[in-house]
């Protein structure tokens, strides 16, 4: 279906959210006025942004929406190499074109921009992937982030000025006391995440999200691994990742930990940024997932269930 300016765009985005549960956002350009009118249900859930300085000194971009988003528990992201434009159901389904979230971008009437949108029902495991690549390659606003960002942009003003005051702001990722959970995997299992690597047409949903997600997380190569190829590629990143590291140096120090201390442990260690795994992914789940990772990439621990409880063990 095939969606125009000035006749059915801003009608197709409303009933594409109001068919979905949740909602990842892409727009280079978006005005919280059009995002209110799109909002009305809550469903959207990430949002990602490009927010040049430039784009928010001219206002094509509103600095706004950090507060909306804080209010309303939306997760928003900034990449400056942001150009696309699509609403992604987390799922299979994507509404996507040339509009951005703005009054003249999605605008049916008055002084509209010449769009047009598309949509597709069932996208490939390459687009998901590509998702979570674009996902993963941008930075979740923080306070601070968002402070640095505002101070830039009064410094230099509204009005337009001369090309050379826009410079690019670029603030470096580095190792924070919380990390995201979404740079951990999110795969219930290794044979799982290499099934739906080897056959992704045969997996469902749920796996396909995870595996596409953690496939791009630890940067896997394009062309087809063999199971041994894979695991050995995973395992070298997933244990030099500083979260993991500092997790078994916890196990490591005490000897062993309980499954509740381990929860504890997450919770002290992680923000609450949403990942793949249907947004309300619980803290056990993951505590399962991490259980299996370490156990499955390094022999130095394993775990058993002494007490109906899940203790995981550090070996000498």
């Amino acid at each position: 279906m095939i969606y125009t300016s000035g006749r059915n765009l801003e009608s197709s985005v409303l009933e594409f959210i109001d068919s979905s549960n949740e909602i990842t956002l892409f727009t280079a350009y978006l005005k919280l006025e059009e995002l209110k009118r799109l909002d009305f249900q809550k469903r959207i859930k990430r949002i990602i942004v490009r927010w040049e300085i430039k784009d928010l000194c001219l206002g094509v971009s509103d600095l706004a929406l950090f507060q909306y988003c804080t209010e309303n528990s939306i997760v928003l992201y900034r990449n400056t190499r942001l150009h696309l434009k699509a609403f992604w159901n987390n799922q299979d389904q994507v509404l996507f074109g040339s509009a951005n979230v703005t009054n003249r971008g999605l605008g049916e009437v008055g002084e509209y921009n010449y769009e047009l949108n598309g949509r597709i029902d069932e996208i490939d495991f390459s687009t998901i992937k590509y998702f979570n690549r674009v996902i993963l390659d941008s930075e979740v606003v923080t306070s601070s982030l968002y402070e640095q960002i505002l101070q830039r942009v009064e410094s230099i003003g509204k009005v337009e000025e001369p090309e050379e005051l826009y410079l690019p702001f670029k603030s470096v990722k580095g190792i924070t006391e919380k990390f995201l959970l979404s740079d951990l995997p999110m795969s219930k299992s290794i044979s799982i995440l290499y099934e739906t690597y080897s056959s992704p047409e045969k997996a469902n949903a749920e796996d396909k999200l995870c595996a596409a997600h953690d496939l791009e997380l630890y940067n896997i190569e394009e062309e087809r691994l063999d199971q041994a190829k894979l695991e050995e590629q995973l395992k070298s990143k997933f244990n030099s990742h500083p979260f993991i590291i500092k997790l078994k140096t916890q196990i490591q120090r005490k000897g062993s930990m309980s499954y509740g201390g381990v929860v504890r442990w997450v919770q002290e260690n992680t923000t609450t940024v949403p990942t793949p795994r249907s947004w309300e992914l619980k803290k056990d789940l993951l505590v399962n997932i991490l259980y299996e990772w370490i156990c499955h990439f390094d022999s130095s621990f394993n775990w058993s269930r002494p007490n109906h409880s899940q203790v995981i063990y550090y070996y000498e």
